[in-house]
């Protein structure tokens, strides 16, 4: 080779005797002025030196996808807590497009999670509400409210029908459910009952709670048929103005004039309401 050129010397020891073998590059670097200074490097080296900056450049995308994935968070999590709307608008159009990674994935499952747990609440809600209307109708007789209660409680039936029509995987959850419904149905109940008997001051107004607290029954007493107004688990059937408890008809008959047909279930009879 000529001044200046690269020269290559290979030098291994006698394989036989399996001694370590070292491979050493003998280059010769050219440099501006003579003389030439002459670099002996072992592969080894070489080969340490790459792998280092091959693992280097390997952490240093990995910092960076996960710089941008943390940034891309930052600005999803920005967005949904910033401008709601424009978030769900963002999210459906990724989905449209179903491109994963610019999907908000921890915010859409928690959404997705929020509106099934709101539909089941919705029910619950006119459920309670039905309940304690029952409650006030069978414990006050007397209230010239009752119209406006019975009112209502069509009305909410409707309500619950609708949304267990739209939700029929619901119907699996319907024992739970009404088993919360049941106990703020009662509470709510409770708190109306007193205030309708118009408590002269607060301490009177705790006594009548108290007293109601006690009054009324711990269990629900009611079938979930006369509390609907039809049978949830028939899918052809709707609300019909003539399922009411037991009680609770002959009261609305005595007040209203009503002829609501009178059936007593098992765990309604011998049960009374207070006067």
């Amino acid at each position: 080779m000529g001044a200046g050129a690269d020269e290559t010397q290979f030098i291994a020891p006698d394989l036989v005797d399996h001694e370590p073998v070292h491979f050493h590059m003998r280059l010769a670097v050219a440099f501006p002025d003579p003389p030439q200074r002459v670099v002996t490097i072992s592969l080894w080296q070489l080969f340490l030196a790459g792998v280092i900056a091959y693992n280097a450049g390997i952490v240093a995308t990995s910092v960076r996808d996960l710089a941008s994935e943390a940034s891309g968070d930052a600005r999803e999590r920005g967005l949904y807590t910033r401008d709601f709307w424009s978030w769900t608008q963002e999210q459906a159009g990724a989905l449209r497009r179903r491109d994963s990674s610019a999907i908000d994935w921890n915010n859409l499952i928690e959404e997705v999670e929020t509106w099934g747990r709101s539909e089941r609440s919705a029910w619950s809600s006119y459920c309670a509400n039905v309940i304690s209307h029952l409650l006030k109708i069978h414990h006050s007789p007397k209230s010239p409210d009752l119209n406006h209660w019975r009112k209502e409680i069509e009305d909410w039936r409707t309500e619950m029908h609708v949304k267990l029509s739209e939700n029929p995987g619901m119907k699996g959850e319907l024992a739970e459910m009404l088993d919360s419904a049941w106990r703020r149905g009662r509470d709510i109940a409770v708190r109306k009952l007193a205030e309708h008997r118009s408590p002269e001051n607060a301490a009177h107004e705790r006594q009548l709670r108290r007293g109601y607290g006690s009054q009324l029954p711990a269990e629900c007493p009611y079938a979930l048929e006369d509390i609907a107004g039809y049978d949830p688990f028939d899918k052809d059937a709707k609300p019909g103005p003539d399922a009411w408890p037991a009680p609770v008809a002959q009261i609305l008959n005595d007040a209203l004039g009503t002829d609501y047909p009178v059936r007593y279930r098992a765990s309604e009879r011998g049960a009374g309401h207070s006067r």
